[in-house]
């Protein structure tokens, strides 16, 4: 299925956060479907969980909203269809991704780029910040030397395929194997106070992470991580 989505994009050289002035666009009643919001540097840019995510000058930072009447962008699963999508476009550009679930993507083994997404007033705001030419912090990694707007456009339309993949998820388990640099990791999740440790198994149909623990296999779900209740490393990292 392809979404006709009229994108219109602005870009500014600085913002605190391309996300916040989409929800402000947004709340003041603007038409925002199919606005792309960009900056050059943002300096309050956040990720999951509300952490902060480095933000300086020469990386792509980006909101996309898109109206959703029917309610079937309204998925807990939303970042990881993005990030499915992204790391299926990057190919084209040399570059090869994976997806760390649920919302990070990799290059080389390292962090390279957060997915945030929130819904609100039948809206998906889907946000990317990806590193670039950009100072990232110790254990992260940048795609240097490429042009940051045209990894932007590439991450838009990457975007775009993944919001296709959300709206008819059918093939997302398999589709999601091919970059999943956590299976056949032992990992550990953190929820709240509890910990739970066991070998990650890839995805079910809902996006939940599986895993085969000593009491059987549970499932991590993305409702879960985005309350901040889970957080999933591979041993020894």
């Amino acid at each position: 299925m392809t979404l006709a989505i009229p994108f219109n994009i602005e870009t500014f050289d600085t913002l605190p956060s391309t996300q916040d002035l989409m929800r402000e666009r947004l709340e003041s009643g603007a038409c925002v479907h199919g606005l792309v919001i960009r900056a050059r540097a943002q300096t309050a840019g956040r990720g999951q969980r509300k952490r902060d995510w480095w933000s300086g000058p020469g990386g792509s930072y980006q909101t996309l909203a898109v109206h959703d009447a029917t309610g079937v962008l309204k998925q807990s699963f939303a970042a990881l269809a993005i990030g499915v999508g992204v790391a299926e476009v990057m190919p084209e550009y040399g570059i090869q991704l994976g997806i760390k679930w649920p919302n990070d993507l990799h290059y080389r083994g390292k962090k390279v780029a957060g997915i945030l997404c929130e819904y609100a007033q039948q809206h998906l705001l889907v946000a990317v910040g990806m590193n670039v030419n950009n100072d990232v912090p110790e254990g992260a990694t940048a795609l240097k030397g490429l042009d940051t707007e045209a990894v932007s456009n590439a991450v838009l339309a990457g975007i775009q395929q993944g919001l296709e993949l959300l709206v008819d998820p059918a093939d997302l388990v398999k589709r999601f194997a091919v970059f999943d640099v956590l299976d056949g990791q032992f990992v550990t999740a953190t929820l709240g106070t509890k910990t739970l440790q066991g070998v990650a198994k890839g995805v079910d149909t809902s996006g939940c992470l599986r895993m085969d623990t000593s009491e059987g296999e549970r499932l991590l779900c993305h409702g879960q991580a985005e309350r901040g209740q889970v957080r999933v490393q591979p041993q020894g990292v």
